[in-house]
């Protein structure tokens, strides 16, 4: 997320950052098809900035260019005029994939100017979306959706990209409703057109689709429907891996089990099912905080807060992605199960690092009084400021 660059003799990295960088050092930037494996909302900047110990406005433009491939994003953004619409698409997908979101709006201000083509048009409404939906809770996903919509019509833009655009629509319909009811209509009813030409499609794509369109029955507890479109990204998703899978392509398997376990708790309400999915998700990326993120909440809905609190702390301290979310998981599970004085550590720590968060000052504060802590203080004069910050 700083440099887009990872060391080959450090591949114990996780599974996302390997693929954003193999996404990054595969790209033919004069060729449409930057591949993305996952895109993090702005907050996940700022806490790296934090952890770093670095501003955020510098780390957020690029100005400390310390890697190649920051030499060659900043080079591109410098001398954007110099450059063709297709490689601007791919140095604004690259910069998306590492949350630099200012940057990527100045990009797509010029593409809006320059692009000709239909696929040009799809792509740029494919970015406005991932900016839209990270940044502004989704409010131009409808006209992004609608520029996508426009160039499908021409018959210009492959298969693969048309089901991304399919299964992104039935997501964020499924999550907040990001598009209208007809759109998405619309989208799902050529997503499952699509589904059905496999040869037509990429099998990660077409994983990812399956995935997606299990939300529709697990929305309704429809929990037959929801594990045979699981099954079926499974099946899907086996098919991209080989002897020497690449990043990008453990990504499908790593996602089906990030799903699976939602599925497990809160569709099929199968326990044991839902902690074998979890622990097959850390054996796959073990080094990915969100993995014991995962079995962790498996073990909230189970009641057994101290394995909990044991494994939300090991998030923490696999680092970000969420480090001050899964910390103050671990001190809401470490106060429930009487460990008052292991989350009062946890709260002091949050204090500093979520100064701004209603919910830690609340809660520390809770526990402080309770305890008599002299920490009481701090967290009283922290929820007075985060109250004034949310006023202005």
């Amino acid at each position: 997320m700083i440099g887009l660059s990872c060391s080959p003799t450090e591949y114990r990295a996780d599974i996302f950052s390997r693929a954003c960088v193999e996404s990054f050092d595969s790209c033919d930037w004069f060729q449409f098809g930057y591949a993305f494996t996952q895109v993090f909302e702005p907050a996940v900047l700022y806490e790296i900035a934090q952890l770093e110990g670095t501003r955020i406005e510098p780390l957020a433009r690029i100005e400390d260019r310390r890697t190649e491939a920051l030499i060659r994003l900043g080079a591109m953004l410098d001398q954007a005029s110099g450059h063709t619409v297709v490689e601007l698409l791919n140095a604004a997908s690259a910069l998306i994939s590492i949350s630099r979101f200012e940057l990527v709006r100045n990009v797509l201000a010029i593409l809006s100017e320059r692009r000709t083509t239909p696929r040009e048009d799809f792509e740029i409404g494919w970015l406005e979306f991932a900016v839209s939906n990270r940044c502004e809770r989704g409010a131009g996903s409808p006209a992004a959706f609608e520029r996508m919509r426009t160039a499908v019509i021409t018959r210009d833009v492959p298969a693969s990209r048309v089901l991304d655009a399919c299964t992104q629509a039935v997501v964020w319909y499924v999550k907040r409703r990001e598009l209208p009811t007809a759109d998405f209509e619309r989208w799902r009813e050529l997503g499952t057109s699509l589904s059905e030409m496999p040869d037509r499609v990429e099998p990660g794509t077409l994983s990812a689709w399956y995935r997606g369109v299990a939300m529709l029955p697990a929305a309704s507890g429809d929990a037959a429907a929801t594990r045979h479109y699981m099954n079926r990204a499974r099946e899907t998703a086996d098919m991209c891996t080989g002897s020497e899978s690449r990043a990008a392509d453990l990504n499908a398997i790593k996602t089906y089990y990030e799903s699976s376990v939602k599925e497990y708790l809160y569709v099929q309400r199968d326990m044991d099912a839902a902690e074998e999915a979890g622990r097959a998700l850390i054996a796959l990326d073990p080094v990915w905080s969100v993995s014991y993120g995962e079995l962790a909440d498996v073990y909230v809905q189970s009641k057994r807060m101290e394995d909990a609190a044991r494994l939300y702390e090991q998030a923490a301290a696999a680092g970000p992605p969420y480090v001050a979310h899964h910390l103050l998981k671990a001190a809401t599970c470490r106060e429930r199960c009487e460990d008052l004085p292991g989350a009062m550590a946890h709260y002091e720590t949050l204090a500093g690092f979520a100064p701004h968060s209603r919910q830690v000052m609340t809660q520390g504060l809770g526990l402080a009084r309770r305890l008599a802590h002299p920490s009481a203080t701090v967290f009283e004069r922290g929820l007075l400021e985060t109250e004034s910050h949310a006023a202005d």
